[in-house]
């Protein structure tokens, strides 16, 4: 059974010490419950700080976090998940690879992925920018149940391929960057709809990923916006919204995509800014 992954959860890159620490007490404060990290970002251990100071028992909070395809080999896997455990003190609720391993390297970095959870160190698994042919190859080679894709997710790009296929294997989508760096905050047909329900058009954006199933994972250090997103859990959008902000996703406007990890996207003609 796939488990329930809350809807809306706090991503913390790219904060890094201090920062990251304030904001996930921060988020904590507002009512987040889901948090996002990955050994990347370099702040699994201020999360893990913030967690020990906020009280809140573990078995309230649900902890995504994610390694890179650089330690997902036979010798690096283990000791680099033993370390985001020990950063962030305790197993994750998902553990994820970050990004598709080389080509050759994927269906052990799975297998080892599914050890993992095997071995209690993660209670549940999955993958991240996995296009659907990668995801298919994934949930086929793992003995364990892979839930969650993480992949960018907002109004103006389109992972409808990735979503059905998620779907089809009875995974989910967790959803970076579901604001596109504030660029749908700009959009004429999202604020209208904004206008309309007497909302932001951050909570419009947000409520449209909601609503398809998908994690939102926003990140703020501004507390009226975090709250303000919390709030996309309030409200439901009409058919017709939905439908209106569906037809932006013809801008194919990706922005993440590392030419050193990125792999083969479900539409190739996605207008790719790096990192």
């Amino acid at each position: 059974m796939t488990p329930a992954i809350p809807l809306l959860g706090f991503g913390t890159y790219p904060l890094v010490g201090e920062a990251a620490e304030r904001g996930v007490l921060m988020a904590l404060d507002v009512g987040y419950r889901h948090l996002d990290t990955a050994q990347a970002y370099g702040n699994e251990k201020s999360v893990g700080a913030a967690l020990r100071r906020s009280g809140l028992p573990r078995s309230d909070l649900f902890i995504t976090t994610k390694i890179g395809p650089d330690r997902t080999g036979a010798s690096s896997f283990r000791p680099a998940v033993e370390q985001s455990i020990a950063d962030l003190g305790g197993p994750v609720d998902l553990l994820l690879i970050h990004w598709p391993p080389p080509d050759g390297q994927i269906d052990g970095a799975v297998e080892r992925l599914a050890a993992a959870a095997e071995a209690g160190l993660a209670r549940h698994i999955g993958v991240s920018n996995f296009p659907a042919a990668l995801l298919r190859r994934a949930t086929a080679r793992s003995p364990v149940k892979l839930v969650n894709n993480q992949v960018e997710f907002h109004p103006l790009i389109d992972q409808g391929t990735v979503l059905a296929e998620a779907r089809k294997l009875g995974m989910t989508l967790s959803a970076y960057c579901p604001l596109a760096r504030g660029r749908v905050l700009q959009e004429p047909a999202i604020i209208e709809i904004a206008r309309r329900h007497g909302r932001p058009p951050s909570e419009i954006a947000l409520r449209w990923i909601i609503q398809q199933g998908v994690a939102a994972l926003p990140m703020t250090t501004k507390r009226a916006n975090a709250e303000s997103n919390f709030r996309a859990l309030g409200f439901t959008l009409e058919d017709d919204d939905m439908a209106a902000v569906s037809t932006l996703r013809c801008r194919h406007l990706r922005l993440v995509s590392p030419a050193s990890m990125a792999g083969r996207w479900d539409s190739q003609d996605d207008a790719h800014v790096s990192l």
